[in-house]
Order: structure tokens, then C-alpha cells, then sequence
């Protein structure tokens, strides 16, 4: 059953979500729009279309203290980084809940990540359904769609006057203001993408691998390693040890598998020399060893790397060049 709230219903629940939850929402920072705890409802921004960054960074910040190791009296104590509050994401797109989503398989796996889990467990995902569709955007190709409440607790979509509600789990329902009440309207039709041929993939991703196409796309490249922190799927760390004054940090950072010597080993030998090699590390992981091992394209669609891109290597011809690669191939 759909529910119906007028914008000062959810203005009056985000304001009551905020005595008892941190609240992720997103906000203008600098002329971007990016999601930020918020002490406040009216730093809420209602009407947005992709933020900078996806809200992946509330699970897997760009760097966090995972423990400390503290030292007194001879003895040495472990302090493991808690989670204080519950928290609600507020106004994500389908595409960064189905990110959220495709993270759970490696971070969610046992051995489980204790610092994600706890936060994943412990965070309801308010969906906020896409008005219109942005030239970079191919959810639909990839998944999901503008309108996709599978991955979700609670899922809006701005109509007249106000927004359609949908509880889609128990999480969300628990979390519904009282009083709201029934939506007997038509939900309005989510916008139309332009379709991406991901068929086959896979098998092409693995066809390729060794080919010189690789070589020729990296040429541009300039290891800005934007696309990875733009993501919402790319989750490659890195961590370090800091000591200061009888006590040890150990932080994990964002990191980019196109990094150079992002892949070197302790012995010296770097696998991934050069910048196709690396550059194909990237589409590799999402297009052909994440499926291989979870059984899903590690991309969603929003996108971000296309957008934000300095030299416009774009996934999405990517995808279509490998495909036209190996039907070449294939009839030569």
C-alpha cells in the first residue's frame, strides 16, 4: 500500500528522525550536492540530480581509524572504532542503494568487514525515486531503474503536492511517521535511458584480455583515479600504521587500482606496469571478476565516471567497443 506525505510532513519526520538517528542527507557543499550528516532539516536539498559523491562513504569512509593500539603500564590494549548512533540515509537514488547493495557481497562475506557490518546493520536507506534522467545515466542497463525500490527500506517519489510512499521492508515501516495517509493516485512513470549492450560482458571482458585495446584507451588516461572515488561500487583501501606518543592508529584510506604500484608486493614485483594494464584492472574488476565471483556487473549506471572523466574515457562505450571488438573477431 502506498502512502501519500506533503513536503512538511517530511520536513516535520526528518526533523523527528533527527533526535534519535545521525541522518545522512544531501546538501550543497560548495556548489556540489553531497551527502552530509545534518544538524538541521533545512540544509536538506529536495530537488537534486546525481550528488558528487555517492553515499558509499557513510559505510567505507575515505579514511577511518579501524582500532588503536594503546599502550600503559606495560600493558597493551586494542580499542576498536564503535559505532555510536543508528542512522537513516535519506534522498539516495536507486542507483547508489543498488551500490550500497553490490558492496554487501565482499564486505558482508565471512570473514565480514565488523566496522561495516555494524554501520550497514545499524542504517535504514530512504530512496528518493529520479524525476529525469541525466545524458550520463544507464541504470536501467545495468539492473536496476530511476524507480527501483528492491534495494531500499523506504522508497519516495515526488508527485503533485507532495511524495508517494512506499515501505518496501520492515526496517522502513518501523520508521514511517504516523498518520500518513493512503495513495490511491497513479505513481508518475520514471524517465527512459538509453540502453547499454552489457550482454555477453563477461565473456567479452575475458575474450579481450590480453588485447591491445587496452593500451590504446589508457593512452589518455592521467591516473587522477576520479572515477574510483566517484564510484559507488569501488571500494580498493589502502592502510597504514601511525604512531604517536604510546599509541598506534591503524587507518584505511580510499586507494585506486590504477594507482601505480597500487598492485607492487612486498618482494618487488608489480604485476600491472603499465597504464592499460591497469586501466583494464579497473574494468576488469567490475565487468568481469566481480560477476565471476557475486554474479553481478559491479556498476550501476549512474554515471559519475563518465561526468566527471577529465580525458572522457566513458564506460559505456567501453562496453560497446567490446562488443564490437569480438563480433569482429568472431566473423574474421
Amino acid at each position: 500500500m502506498n502512502l501519500f506525505a506533503s513536503k512538511d510532513d517530511v520536513i516535520r519526520w526528518l526533523g523527528e528522525l533527527l533526535k534519535e538517528h545521525v541522518v545522512i542527507a544531501p546538501v550543497r557543499v560548495q556548489e556540489q550536492t553531497t551527502f552530509q550528516p545534518i544538524s538541521q532539516v533545512e540544509d536538506v536539498v529536495f530537488d537534486f540530480n546525481n550528488t558528487a559523491l555517492s553515499p558509499k562513504g557513510w559505510f567505507l569512509p575515505p579514511t577511518e581509524t579501524l582500532f588503536s593500539v594503546q599502550r600503559d603500564d606495560g600493558k597493551v590494549e586494542l580499542v576498536p572504532t564503535k559505532v555510536e548512533r543508528d542512522a537513516v540515509i535519506f534522498g539516495l537514488h536507486p542507483c547508489d542503494a543498488r551500490g550500497i547493495a553490490l558492496m554487501d557481497s565482499p564486505f558482508l562475506q565471512e570473514p565480514s568487514d565488523a566496522l561495516y557490518r555494524e554501520r550497514r546493520s545499524r542504517t535504514a536507506l530512504i530512496g528518493l525515486a529520479c524525476r529525469q534522467a541525466q545524458p550520463e545515466c544507464f541504470c536501467t542497463s545495468m539492473g536496476s531503474a530511476p524507480d527501483d525500490p528492491s534495494n531500499v527500506d523506504i522508497l519516495l517519489t515526488e508527485g503533485e503536492d507532495g511524495y508517494i510512499v512506499q515501505a518496501v521492508t520492515e526496517k522502513g515501516k518501523a520508521l514511517l511517521p504516523k498518520g500518513l495517509a493512503e495513495y490511491k493516485g497513479k505513481v508518475p512513470a520514471p524517465p527512459k535511458l538509453e540502453a547499454v549492450p552489457t550482454k555477453e560482458v563477461v565473456s567479452a571482458m575475458r575474450e579481450l584480455f590480453n588485447d591491445p585495446y587496452w593500451e590504446q584507451v589508457a593512452d589518455r588516461c592521467l591516473h587522477c583515479n576520479i572515477c574510483a572515488y566517484v564510484c559507488p561500487t569501488c571500494y580498493c583501501f589502502d592502510m597504514r600504521d601511525y604512531a604517536d606518543k604510546g599509541k598506534v592508529e591503524r587507518v584505511r584510506s580510499w586507494e585506486s587500482c590504477q594507482s601505480p604500484g597500487f598492485s607492487l608486493t612486498a618482494g618487488g614485483y608489480d604485476p600491472r606496469t603499465t597504464k592499460g594494464e591497469r586501466l583494464r584492472q579497473r574494468f576488469c574488476h567490475k565487468l568481469l571478476y566481480f560477476p565471476e565471483q557475486f554474479q553481478d556487473v559491479a556498476c550501476v549506471g549512474c554515471g559519475r565516471c563518465v561526468r566527471d572523466c577529465p580525458v572522457n574515457i566513458d564506460i559505456r562505450e567501453v562496453i560497446s567497443n567490446l562488443k564490437q571488438v569480438t563480433e569482429a573477431k568472431s566473423g574474421s
